[in-house]
């Protein structure tokens, strides 16, 4: 009976570490801007390049993994407070879109550019530029080899983590 409960509570930590991939990378999958940005309805950072990129290595896939999971406490950190000053609703934010920002509510819009800010530092201490970082996103939602070298990463990363 022991055996058998702990071989559930093993199957259920393996669904909700994959529920937690599959949901970093889809949500990082949602291109629509250079540099990271919040969503009201994106569990993610959104990022976007209109180029494509046609090569990865692994090293860059575990670099993108690891920006991936350093950037998405700091996104929800800052989705909540911005939805605690904007009254429960998230106006739409892109880092790359100084208008769309400008245009924000003075604390909103510190909240905003600080994460965008933190975003930038993360993807470039994780050995990626910008311009990389988007052409990964975009490859990872056209090539599922790729997105699922990425799923595979981003699980060793917790995995590893929890240990």
């Amino acid at each position: 009976m022991n055996t058998l409960l702990n071989t559930s509570k093993f199957k259920f930590n393996q669904i909700l570490r994959q529920s937690l991939v599959a949901s970093i990378i889809s949500a990082a999958a949602l291109a629509s801007g250079w540099a990271p940005g919040l969503y009201a309805n994106s569990p993610m950072p959104v990022f976007g390049d209109t180029a494509q990129a046609q090569e990865i290595n692994s090293q860059e896939i575990s670099n993108y993994a690891r920006a991936v999971l350093a950037m998405e406490p700091r996104r929800e950190a800052a989705f909540r407070e911005i939805k605690g000053m904007a009254g429960g609703q998230v106006p739409r934010v892109l880092c790359n879109e100084a208008q769309g920002i400008n245009k924000l509510s003075g604390n909103i819009r510190g909240v905003a550019v600080n994460y965008c800010d933190q975003a930038k530092k993360i993807i470039e201490s994780n050995k990626l530029t910008i311009g990389r970082f988007n052409q990964i996103t975009l490859l990872q939602q056209a090539n599922p080899a790729v997105k699922a070298q990425i799923q595979a990463e981003l699980l060793r990363l917790q995995q590893a983590g929890n240990q």
